[in-house]
This record gives structure tokens, sequence and C-alpha cells, in this order.
């Protein structure tokens, strides 16, 4: 999996490092602890879960490894349940299509 912010989830960064999510397309908030925000910045549909973890892991020092994987997963599945992050890996726009390329 490899995670991506859904374009339709508006961000807004609070002073306290908590950030609040905001679907246009359920009308709902949601917030994020510091830790969660962290996540959700790497959450660009390049980075697999792996490389997820330990990214946040080298930005978070002492965090437990283990500890880490569990609490990122569990977020990663809320956040996909939510529709606010999607699986890349999942979107068509990732097939391999005949005769197309990535240059415009």
């Amino acid at each position: 999996m490899h995670p991506k912010r859904n374009p339709d989830v508006k961000t807004t960064l609070l002073p306290d490092g908590y950030v609040v999510l905001f679907s246009t397309k359920t009308d709902w908030a949601h917030t994020l602890n510091p830790t969660g925000a962290l996540v959700w910045e790497f959450c660009d549909g390049q980075h697999s879960v792996d490389e997820l973890v330990s990214a946040v892991a080298g930005l978070l020092a002492g965090s437990d490894p283990e500890r880490l994987r569990t609490e990122v997963e569990s977020l990663l599945q809320e956040l996909l349940a939510a529709g606010l992050v999607l699986d890349e890996d999942a979107s068509p726009a990732r097939a391999e299509v005949p005769g197309s390329s990535d240059v415009e």
C-alpha cells in the first residue's frame, strides 16, 4: 500500500502541531495529533507503509518502533476507511496503459 492524501481533503495545521482534516465530500472534520500529522505528511502516494513508518520513526527520537508501526497502521486503516487517504496501489491511474507515458 502507498497511501495518498485524498485531494478532496483540506488540511489545516494548528499551532500545537495538531492537524484538522476537512472532507469536502462528507463535510466531516477529523483531528490528528502531532504524530498523526507526520503520518499525514508522508501520505503522498510515493511512500510504502514501511517507508512511512521509518520516516516518522526517524523524526520521533526514542519512539518504540513496534508500537509506532502498530499506531501508524491503525491510523492508516482509519484514514482509508474514512476516505481521507487513498491506496495508490489500488488506483487505476497507477496501472500501465499500453501506449501511455508520464510525459505530457
